[in-house]
């Protein structure tokens, strides 16, 4: 009976040590897999970071509109200004959206007979009230009015995101102070 009492014993040692031993290592692996997923989101992060902020093609100072600007030359610039604000796969021109550009155009759109002077001005009007928040839904209302393809805005910039774009894209005299 001795007997059958130590074999019991050793069976459920060697079973309670095979456990604690898979259980220890599952956590350690799980932390490993953890760990992976967030270099994974952290490399792409960085990876986005750089995307949305490179230098782009199609870089401009001013407005560059004709003497009586048509509204499509407008939409166009303000679509442009977005483009240091708004995250998008591409992106292909950019204007310095500052407050000389902004109350410029709210200038000309004021005194114009566009079609959509009214939808130009409130959006002008959130611009000139330092209102960025519909950033990305401004650029997506001016890429539709022009039948974007490609480059649909997904997000805004955060503040670093927007002030390696502005460096990259306009120099250091356009950062905001």
């Amino acid at each position: 009976m001795k007997t059958w009492i130590w074999i019991i014993f050793f069976v459920i040692l060697i079973g309670a040590t095979i456990g604690l031993t898979y259980s220890v290592y599952k956590m350690f692996d799980g932390n490993d897999t953890q760990k992976a997923a967030s270099s994974s989101k952290q490399a792409s992060k960085v990876d986005e970071f750089k995307e949305q902020t490179k230098k782009i093609g199609g870089v401009t100072y001013d407005l560059n509109l004709s003497e009586s600007p048509e509204e499509r030359e407008v939409i166009e610039a303000m679509h442009h200004m977005t483009h240091q604000k708004v995250k998008a796969d591409k992106k292909w021109g950019a204007k310095p959206m500052i407050p000389e550009t902004i109350n410029e155009i709210f200038d000309i759109v004021s005194n114009s007979d566009f079609a959509r002077k009214e939808e130009l001005l409130a959006i002008l009007e959130r611009w000139k009230n330092g209102d960025f928040s519909l950033a990305d839904v401004d650029h997506n209302y001016f890429w539709g009015y022009q039948n974007g393809n490609t480059g649909k805005a997904y997000g805004l910039m955060n503040e670093a995101e927007e002030r390696r774009f502005i460096l990259e894209n306009f120099g250091e005299e356009f950062l905001p102070e």
